[in-house]
C-alpha cells in the first residue's frame, strides 16, 4: 500500500537514535499489539505512543475546538494564560490552555519578558500602539544532554530513552503588521482569519523526493551487498535532510543532512576560541568525530528561538583531552552559554560550507543531489512561477535506507515513482490570547486589554 503526500502526520523536531518513524494517521490504527517470541523494535512502541497521543489530541480538539481554556474546578489548575497589565509590559497567569488538543501548562504567573520557554525575549511596546498577543506551541525533543534527570544513575548513567516536551511561547504582533481590512477583534471567532493574519506557515511549503540511485554498469559492488543493490551502504540508516537557512536568508535556502537522524551529539564542557572540550568523544568510530567533519554548535536558547549557528569544520581531534579544534572561519564568533546545555551536533555532508548546501530546485527526473551510498534527494520546484516554495529553518524529511533491499523507503504511486512530500515537521500550533493597547505614557492597563481566549463553560449538555 502506497502513501500519498497527505498521509504523514507532522512531528516535532525529533533527532533521536531511531530506526524509522512509522506513525501514519491515515492508516487508522488503534493500537500496537506485542506478539510472543518476536524481535522488539523502537519504531513499534514509538508508533503506539503516537497513536494514543493522536487520539487524545484529536479528541481534545474535537471537543474544545482549535483552542480553549478549561474551567477551574476544586481549585485545580484551570483557566490560564490570561493577560494582565504590569506597567509597561504584561503578565501571563498560571493555569492550563489547550491548543489543537495540546495541553499547555503555566505553573506560575510570569511576566511576558520572563517566560520559561522564551529566554532572552525583549520587547519594547511603543506608545499609542496596539498589539495582538498570541500563543505559539510546538513539541521539542530532549535527550540527557538537555536534561540529565532522565539518566538512571544505578545503571551507570547510560543514554537510554529520550523525551518530548511541550514548548509554549507567548508572542506579540503590532497591528501595523496587518492589512487595513484585518480586524484583530474578530480573531476570537475567526480562527482562520487569525492564522492568515499572523502568516505562520511552518512547516514550509517545500517538497522533497528521495530515491536510491540505479546501479551503473561500471559500479564495483562489495561482496557483502547484493550485486543488484542500489543503496550501497552496509548499515541500515535513517537519513535526515533538514533546512538550515530559510528562503528569506541571503543566498536563499540551504540544507544539511545526517545519516543518523541528527542524533550524534557531544555535550560541551568548555569553549576556548576554536578549541571545544567535550564530555565524551562518542561510543565508537561510527558515532565519533574526525577531521573535516561538519558540526553545528547548539544550546537551549538557539533551539527555543528557532535559530541555527553557522556550521563549523573540524581541523583536528585530540581524543585523550576530549577536544576538537575547529578550522578558522569568517563565521560569527561562538557565543554559547555554559548554563544552557551547549552541545555539538555532527552533520554528514562533505561540502556546502558554513551555510550548508544550497537548495537547488529541479523538475522532472533531473537534478538529483547525491547524499552518499546511492541515496539521492531532489527539491521539487513549484508549478506556479509566482508562488515559489517556502523553506523554513528546521523543516525536515526522514529517509529510511535498508541494506537488505538496497533501497530507501519512500512513498510512490502508479504515476510517480517518488512522490514529492512536504516536510514532516516542525509543526507549530497557534492561538490568540488578547489584544492590548499601549497608552501615550507607554504603559498598559487592564482596561485596555481585550481577552481573545475561548473559555469552556461546559462540554456536555
Amino acid at each position: 500500500m502506497h502513501r500519498n503526500e497527505f498521509t504523514k502526520g507532522k512531528r516535532g523536531e525529533f533527532r533521536g537514535d531511531f530506526t524509522r518513524d512509522t506513525f501514519d494517521p491515515q492508516r487508522h490504527y488503534s493500537r500496537v499489539l506485542m506478539q510472543q517470541g518476536r524481535v522488539q523494535l523502537d519504531a513499534d512502541w514509538n508508533e503506539h505512543v503516537s497513536i494514543q497521543l493522536h487520539y487524545l489530541r484529536a479528541l481534545g480538539a474535537d471537543l474544545m475546538g482549535p483552542h480553549a481554556a478549561p474551567r477551574t474546578i476544586d481549585n485545580k489548575p484551570g483557566e490560564g494564560f490570561a493577560i494582565r497589565a504590569n506597567d509597561s509590559t504584561f503578565d501571563i497567569t498560571a493555569g492550563h490552555y489547550y491548543v489543537a488538543g495540546i495541553l499547555c501548562e503555566n505553573d506560575n504567573d510570569c511576566s511576558f519578558d520572563d517566560q520559561p520557554d522564551y529566554p532572552g525575549n525583549e520587547q519594547e511596546f511603543e506608545a499609542n500602539a496596539k498589539y495582538l498577543v498570541y500563543l505559539d506551541v510546538w513539541e521539542r525533543h530532549l535527550s540527557f544532554v538537555e536534561d540529565d534527570y532522565m539518566r538512571e544513575i544505578a545503571l551507570g548513567g547510560p543514554d537510554t530513552a529520550s523525551r518530548a516536551g511541550i514548548v509554549w511561547q507567548v508572542k506579540v504582533r503590532n497591528f501595523e503588521d496587518f492589512g487595513e481590512d484585518t480586524d484583530p477583534g474578530t480573531f476570537k471567532t475567526d480562527y482562520i482569519g487569525f492564522l492568515k493574519a499572523i502568516g505562520k506557515t511552518k512547516p514550509g511549503s517545500g517538497r522533497l523526493k528521495a530515491r536510491a540511485r540505479m546501479k551503473s554498469n561500471d559500479e564495483n559492488d562489495p561482496c557483502l551487498i547484493s550485486p543488484e543493490a542500489r543503496y550501497r551502504g552496509a548499515e541500515n540508516q535513517l537519513y535526515r535532510v533538514e533546512i538550515h537557512n530559510n528562503s528569506r536568508s541571503e543566498g536563499g535556502a540551504t540544507y544539511k543532512w545526517s545519516r543518523e537522524n541528527g542524533s550524534v551529539i557531544f555535550p560541551i564542557t568548555k569553549i576556548s576560541d576554536r578549541i571545544i572540550t567535550l564530555e565524551h568523544m562518542g561510543r565508537d568510530g561510527r558515532f565519533g568525530l574526525k577531521p573535516n567533519d561538519w558540526v553545528e554548535l547548539v544550546d537551549d536558547d538557539l533551539v527555543l528561538h528557532g535559530l541555527v549557528s553557522a556550521l563549523r569544520q573540524i581541523e583536528s581531534v585530540d581524543s585523550e583531552k576530549m577536544q576538537v579544534f575547529l578550522k578558522e572561519t569568517d563565521a560569527p564568533a561562538i557565543g554559547l552559554s555554559e548554563d544552557k546545555h551547549p552541545y555539538l551536533r555532527r552533520w554528514d555532508q562533505k561540502g556546502g560550507g558554513s551555510n550548508a548546501v544550497p537548495v537547488s530546485e529541479k523538475g522532472g527526473d533531473h537534478g538529483w543531489d547525491l547524499l552518499e551510498d546511492g541515496v539521492e534527494v531532489q527539491f521539487v520546484a513549484s508549478d506556479e512561477p509566482n508562488d515559489p516554495r517556502v523553506y523554513e529553518t528546521g523543516d525536515y524529511w526522514l529517509i529510511p535506507a535498508r541494506s537488505i533491499t538496497g533501497d530507501v523507503e519512500w512513498p510512490s504511486s502508479v504515476t510517480e515513482p517518488q512522490i514529492a512530500l512536504p516536510a514532516q515537521g516542525v509543526e507549530h500550533r497557534y492561538a490568540p490570547l488578547g489584544n492590548i493597547s499601549v497608552n501615550a505614557s507607554g504603559n498598559i492597563t487592564n482596561a485596555n486589554i481585550e481577552d481573545l481566549r475561548r473559555k469552556l463553560t461546559k462540554i456536555w449538555s
